[in-house]
């Protein structure tokens, strides 16, 4: 499903509000995308916005509903089975990550793409021709957060699609804001090794479940582009970039083509994000901007990322549900598992445990510490074992059982790890995690659920029926 098709289907739902307010992309649009998210409002369209030629679309992939749209499933919980099946069935799709994409039953070559139906190149293709948003206070200027950016390994030919910020620095250049250890960083160093440009394309306004497979931590040998196609069950029309050797989203709205230059390098932010802190200052590669093409009618996407609730830290919940499929299946002791939106990606994990787990001492604690391992929590700071039968599994309730049920000197561990850049630590990229068992211990018991749930549904929805007298 592309962007436009998605967007015709969140306005069938009454999930898109248009704004056809004069609202301005400096500072503006983030705060109004932050409150509506807050009020789990829509997503949100500004049709008008200030100093801008195409409209301005926020809060798209804010709410699960509105993901697993994206991803065509009825629920997040659906999709991480099928993802997870996916993994395990086609661990290695090395062909086609490597562009030989047109053998792949995945992948559709376009030859006349939607998103190179006008083309801008020499002069005329600046970043001033893309609305300049600049989304909080303290921010060092404008960006673009909701780029796929693409890029292929010099000498494994492998391709590589992420979200990374980009800082417009003037007309023709950005920073390309990856970080050391992710596969667009290795292109990148691959490349200077070799004294030679790297070529980028950034996919602006791409179908929404490539947008979200982009943004997830999947194997380094899974292809993004190909994950988005299988898991919703379609094939994904690409197309070669008029300026370079890459494919692209065939539908995307807007195709920036380029390059970086080895050892161009210049400061980027510092940017407001998730964490509610400025983000420091670091050299970042620079894509130097060739040529950009786009369909006849494009919309500019944003993703605002603030401190949570928003869409960049709903985003995370797509990579819940895989990791919930993948280790319940893993680890039968596990009942469930939650990546709570105050942990923004990699700092909290809550794992709901059967209660026969009781019977060995130090089994929970010996669990988590076997789950740091796991290569998608390996930089998770604080993880929480808790009972199967406390309901909700929220941060609110694991705060109460942490209160209550956690002895710090008989339940609490502490072991050193990798860490994400951001964490603060004394040795960057490596520090101390805590490890928590906030489970009720003997000869404490957890008090029981009703017995009767069909009871509890009644009461549901009697409770509901009230309220809409």
């Amino acid at each position: 499903m592309d962007l436009p098709l998605f967007l015709e289907e969140l306005a069938r739902r009454d999930s898109l509000m248009v704004v056809d307010a004069p609202v301005s992309p400096h500072l503006e649009i983030a705060a109004f995308s932050a409150l509506a998210v807050r009020e789990q409002g829509p997503a949100l369209l500004f049709r008008n916005a200030r100093d801008s030629k195409y409209p301005i679309l926020t809060n798209a992939l804010a709410s699960e509903d509105r993901m697993a749209l994206a991803l065509n499933h009825a629920s997040l919980r659906e999709f991480g089975c099928t993802a997870f099946n996916l993994l395990r069935q086609h661990p290695d799709p090395a062909p086609a990550s490597s562009d030989n994409s047109d053998l792949d039953d995945a992948i559709e070559i376009v030859n006349e793409p939607p998103c190179q139906e006008h083309s801008l190149s020499g002069p005329e293709a600046t970043f001033e021709h893309l609305p300049s948003i600049t989304l909080w206070p303290g921010d060092v200027g404008p960006c673009l957060t909701a780029g796929v950016v693409v890029t292929r390994h010099p000498r494994t030919g492998r391709r590589n699609a992420g979200i990374y910020r980009l800082q417009v620095l003037d007309g023709t250049r950005a920073t390309l804001g990856w970080h050391p250890g992710s596969d667009a960083a290795e292109h990148f160093h691959a490349a200077e090794e070799m004294n030679r440009p790297l070529e980028v394309a950034v996919a602006l306004g791409v179908p929404p479940a490539v947008l979200l497979a982009a943004g997830l931590s999947l194997p380094r040998e899974v292809d993004e582009l190909e994950f988005a196609a299988r898991v919703t069950s379609s094939r994904l029309p690409m197309a070669r970039c008029r300026t370079l050797n890459l494919l692209i989203p065939a539908t995307s709205q807007f195709i920036l083509e380029g390059h970086t230059l080895p050892g161009e390098r210049a400061l980027e932010g510092p940017f407001g994000n998730h964490t509610g802190l400025l983000s420091t200052s670091r050299p970042c590669p620079v894509l130097r901007l060739r040529s950009i093409t786009q369909v006849s009618a494009p919309v500019q996407p944003c993703i605002v990322a603030g401190p949570p609730p928003s869409e960049s830290t709903w985003i995370a919940k797509a990579q819940e549900a895989m990791l919930r499929a993948r280790l319940c299946a893993a680890h039968p002791e596990i009942r469930d598992i939650v990546l709570p939106m105050e942990g923004i990606f990699q700092n909290f994990l809550f794992v709901v445990l059967n209660s026969n787990q009781h019977d060995a001492p130090n089994a929970a604690l010996e669990l988590l510490r076997c789950l740091c391992e796991e290569r998608e929590l390996r930089r998770f700071r604080f993880l929480v074992a808790v009972d199967e039968g406390m309901g909700r599994v929220d941060a609110s309730q694991v705060l109460w059982r942490l209160g209550n049920c956690l002895d710090p000197d008989r339940d609490m561990v502490r072991i050193q790890g990798p860490l994400a850049p951001w964490h603060p630590s004394t040795t960057p990229g490596r520090g101390g995690k805590l490890l928590l068992d906030a489970r009720a211990k003997p000869p404490s018991r957890p008090m029981p659920n009703h017995p009767d749930p069909h009871a509890i549904e009644t009461i549901q929805r009697l409770w509901q029926t009230l309220q809409k007298r």
